[in-house]
């Protein structure tokens, strides 16, 4: 049974970090109404990206009512809100666990994670900046794979732990932005502090491994 404790016409819900304005969340909930409210964002459907049963990756589509499965394994990647106009609101998650409850007023798809939930669509530059540059990293990762193979990537991607992936972005992204790889000098300053001030964080609370693997490492 799922914990909800907002009110469930809400459309959708990021839970509050530990950490004051940290860009990610512990917990995304969508809420799907049976009929829309037109008060708020009323979202018609929501995708995410899921591990299959074979472990690879698919898209999976939940509408309201839902009949199929109640838990999923989400993959790293981009979470897709569309409501009834085709407005978009989108969010990035390094994985976690999916739980999806429904009735006959809405649907409400739960996902918690290790590692933060990145909402998309903040007046805030530095989420855009965190998952585009996580982005490009991934892609430089999927490029070394054997493109006779495209699924193969996506197969192993499927099997990384999130919290290990963050940190392993992180300490990427540290290195690369001290290098001065990416686009925006102002916003690569303000993405350094960031990541060094949540290693550190990290690093105090006892959550960070004796050994970070390096992203070549997990892939």
């Amino acid at each position: 049974m799922l914990d909800l404790t907002h009110e469930p016409d809400l459309g959708y819900v990021f839970y509050p970090n530990e950490t004051p304005d940290h860009p990610g969340h512990p917990r995304m909930d969508v809420i799907i109404p049976a009929i829309a409210t037109h008060q708020h964002y009323d979202p018609q459907k929501v995708q995410f990206q899921i591990v299959s049963p074979t472990k690879n990756i698919e898209h999976l589509i939940v509408h309201h009512p839902w009949t199929l499965g109640k838990k999923y394994q989400v993959c790293a990647g981009r979470i897709l809100l569309t409501d009834h106009t085709a407005k978009c609101v989108e969010a990035f998650s390094f994985g976690g666990n999916l739980q999806i409850f429904t009735n006959d007023k809405h649907t409400v798809c739960a996902l918690k994670s290790d590692a933060p939930i990145i909402p998309l669509f903040t007046t805030h530059d530095l989420p855009m900046w965190i998952v585009a540059e996580v982005e490009i990293l991934l892609a430089q990762q999927r490029a070394h794979w054997n493109p006779q193979h495209p699924h193969d990537f996506e197969t192993h991607l499927a099997t990384v732990n999130p919290f290990l992936l963050y940190i392993s972005c992180l300490y990427a992204l540290q290195a690369r932005v001290k290098r001065g790889y990416s686009r925006a000098e102002q916003l690569d300053h303000q993405g350094l502090d960031f990541v060094q001030t949540e290693i550190k964080r990290l690093q105090e609370k006892g959550k960070l491994p004796s050994v970070v693997p390096s992203l070549d490492q997990l892939f």
